[in-house]
């Protein structure tokens, strides 16, 4: 639609036509990012499960997916938080546990107002391993509590409602569990693992 608007644009004053060609074309931007965001998802949630595990220290692999939701934190002016015994390892398959770490922390993220701050924090609870990733946001509405971990259920407006199913399905392969529970005020998701 905005490409059109750009090719069908009368011609005008040189200045005000680029300034509106740009903003268009800002517009076309945010559209394509938005469908790759979907696109990537979907592309995630088909690929095969097979895991490849090795041994990993577990603060290392939570300091990585920090850095990598680094960026949005800082653009939605929130504060990361971790407090991760540095004797905790894991034999995991890195990659696939960052994408259900990196779901988590994205969701708290984006349930965090401006100021706020998300939290993660490991302990170790008998033979598991237990991640907590809690934010201090509205919490989750009740309306889809039952259907949390459904396909496509958000309420996100650029989301598509798969990262939890995602990070759910990954979790579980590991042979652990993903469960969530309310906070006052927020939300807590709990990953709990077989120790090491």
């Amino acid at each position: 639609m905005f490409a059109h608007l750009i090719a069908r644009a009368p011609a005008g004053d040189d200045a005000t036509s680029a300034a509106r060609a740009r903003e268009h074309a800002g517009r076309i931007l945010a559209s394509v990012e938005q469908a790759n965001r979907v696109i990537d998802e979907l592309r995630r949630f088909s690929e095969d499960r097979a895991l490849n595990c090795y041994g990993h220290g577990l603060a290392e692999l939570i300091a990585e997916c920090c850095d990598d939701s680094r960026p949005r934190a800082d653009a939605a002016r929130v504060a990361l938080a971790v407090a991760v015994p540095a004797d905790i390892l894991l034999s995991v398959d890195k990659h696939k546990l960052k994408q259900a770490l990196g779901n988590l922390l994205d969701n708290a993220i984006d349930a965090s107002a401006a100021g706020g701050r998300v939290e993660v924090v490991a302990s170790v609870d008998g033979p598991a391993v237990v991640v907590e990733v809690r934010d201090w946001g509205t919490g989750v509405a009740t309306a889809i509590q039952s259907r949390l971990f459904t396909p496509f259920c958000t309420t996100k407006p650029e989301g598509i409602g798969l990262g939890l199913v995602l990070a759910r399905e990954i979790v579980e392969a590991h042979g652990g569990t993903l469960g969530w529970r309310p906070a006052e005020p927020g939300t807590v998701f709990s990953v709990r693992l077989p120790g090491g």
